[in-house]
């Protein structure tokens, strides 16, 4: 292997675009407060599209800059910070190879673009390419939409509020125009100097651009996001070691012991004026609802301290053998099989019934084969050790209903959240604020629970609706419609916060027509791909 010493000058110019981009876009998310950088990190990479011939040189590059951009951003996925479970590491490493490679699948799409036509405004279609990738990688089993660019904003509040209007999205193209302008202004002086007059109006055209969210954030009428009622929500983050939850839970005793425990915790925390409390993923790890007694002391609790919860919990549905998925787990030594499903369960107090919802967006390989239902022989040598990499899968469409509240909201677990149109459907359906339960602990204390809780910022501004966020180790918080954020605890504390929010009704543009921003872009760079494609062959029969 040449060092670097020993590189041609051109190759080592390349190296510094490729590396450069990869770090800009890289300090760009959370838990950096500098996506600034986002509106110039794809500038290098341009660049370097510009001066690699051939194509496999090229996608070398690309996948090196990609594979650093993501060891900056996704280092937490294998949970290498405590090393604890191989299966995890093995899942994390996976990720960490892969990701890349779905972006550099994006660039040489514009790469090819590029070449084909061999012209310096290529560059624009580079926006509508990259973005209807971030879209299709939010569909399907092996959705994994935690990268989206315009994730990088949610730090800066007076940027994103037109997200109501055109979603997360919506930024992302905003940020990629800014990319494209400030290219154009470097490229005009490396040929025409620091001098040339167009300069100037590039640079004006950049500013522009870079306010034109301030004008539309000063214009937005908060008095839109109050509402007659309100509620009081109180989070308990018990932070309890995954790890050692799991292990605790073999038998049912140890189960019970561990909701024993959450409701001491509610008589503690909870007060007079608490509405609801919530309790995070799985918090309680049995289908409590289908043990009566268990249940009625459950229930018991809860109507003595007049207060609604809200918590995670086990679902379990059994088969008789004509009916069970072929995914589904089989209790060893019968021929019984089952599905566990990561739900939320809404109790309230003096009244009967559970009201549940159960996970639909499972999160690939860590907790669900993607299209395991497809490819059954695949679960049990990719199942996790602790338990969890099989969890059924669910069509709910369950918007929770608080009768003496006389409000609707949603209840989503984890990973759910980071998917837009997802979210905004539940809004549509009614939801007049949002609560999402996580368990991050998982990761360590690392860039990801801090991540995970800036992009519920998006799911806020997207639906103008209140977030209510709760973690199990940290980071639970209060989101208000407009992205500011309330109360934000510290990674691994057992602690309580509390906040009155107000339900809302009324339906942004974006919870109405969801990623119409996304869809467009994605019909125009199929027509331009089919267009180049046939300006390509045309050229050869020539």
């Amino acid at each position: 292997m040449k060092s670097l010493f020993t590189l041609s000058s051109s190759t080592k110019i390349n190296l510094v675009l490729s590396f450069l981009t990869a770090i800009l876009l890289g300090i760009s998310f959370p838990p950096f407060q500098t996506g600034i950088f986002a509106c110039v990190g794809f500038v290098p990479f341009f660049f370097l599209v510009e001066r690699i011939e051939p194509f496999w040189r090229f996608f070398r590059y690309s996948y090196a800059t990609f594979f650093v951009f993501c060891c900056i951003t996704l280092y937490w996925v294998g949970g290498f910070t405590h090393l604890k479970d191989p299966y995890l590491m093995l899942a994390g490493g996976a990720v960490l190879l892969f990701q890349p490679l779905y972006f550099t699948i994006a660039s040489s799409v514009y790469y090819f673009v590029r070449k084909k036509t061999v012209s310096t405004w290529t560059v624009l279609v580079f926006p509508l390419i990259w973005i209807t990738f971030e879209w299709l990688y939010a569909l399907g089993e092996f959705a994994f939409p935690w990268l989206t660019i315009g994730n990088t904003q949610t730090y800066q509040l007076e940027k994103i509020q037109f997200t109501e209007i055109t979603g997360v999205y919506g930024v992302s193209l905003w940020v990629l125009t800014l990319n494209i302008l400030f290219y154009f202004l470097i490229k005009s002086i490396l040929i025409g100097g620091i001098t040339n007059k167009k300069n100037v109006y590039l640079l004006l055209g950049f500013s522009v651009v870079y306010f034109l969210p301030n004008i539309y954030s000063a214009t937005v009428d908060e008095s839109r996001f109050r509402s007659s009622q309100s509620l009081t929500v109180g989070i308990i983050q018990p932070n309890v070691d995954p790890w050692d939850k799991w292990e605790g839970a073999n038998t049912f005793s140890g189960r019970m012991k561990q909701v024993e425990t959450y409701l001491q915790l509610i008589g503690k925390y909870v007060n007079n004026s608490t509405d609801i409390v919530v309790l995070p993923e799985s918090a309680i790890l049995l289908n409590l609802p289908e043990y009566h007694e268990e249940y009625s002391n459950f229930k018991k609790i809860i109507d003595s301290l007049n207060v609604a919860v809200i918590s995670g919990y086990i679902k379990v549905k059994y088969y008789d053998h004509t009916t069970a998925p072929v995914s589904s787990s089989v209790i060893k030594g019968t021929n019984i099989r089952y599905d566990s499903f990561n739900s939320v369960m809404f109790v309230e107090p003096h009244k009967d019934g559970v009201q549940s919802y159960s996970k639909m967006r499972l999160v690939p390989f860590a907790e669900r084969i993607p299209y395991a239902d497809q490819v059954p022989f695949l679960i049990e040598p990719l199942r996790w050790g602790v338990g969890i990499s099989n969890w059924g899968l669910l069509h709910d469409s369950t918007v929770f209903v608080n009768d003496k509240l006389h409000t609707k909201f949603l209840g989503m677990v984890c990973y759910e959240s980071i998917f837009p149109e997802f979210v905004s459907s539940f809004v549509n359906k009614g939801a007049e604020f949002l609560v999402f339960i996580t368990n991050d602990s998982w990761w360590g204390n690392t860039s990801g629970a801090r991540q995970h809780n800036q992009f519920a910022v998006m799911r806020a501004i997207e639906n103008r609706r209140w977030v209510v966020r709760c973690a199990n180790g940290g980071i639970s918080s209060f989101i208000d419609p407009t992205g500011r954020m309330y109360d934000a605890t510290t990674m691994y504390t057992q602690t309580y916060i509390q906040h009155k929010i107000e339900p809302l009704q009324t339906k942004t543009f974006y919870t109405l027509h969801g990623d119409w921003v996304a869809r467009i872009l994605a019909t125009i760079t199929v027509i331009i791909l089919l267009e180049t494609i046939i300006y390509s062959l045309s050229r050869k029969v020539k």
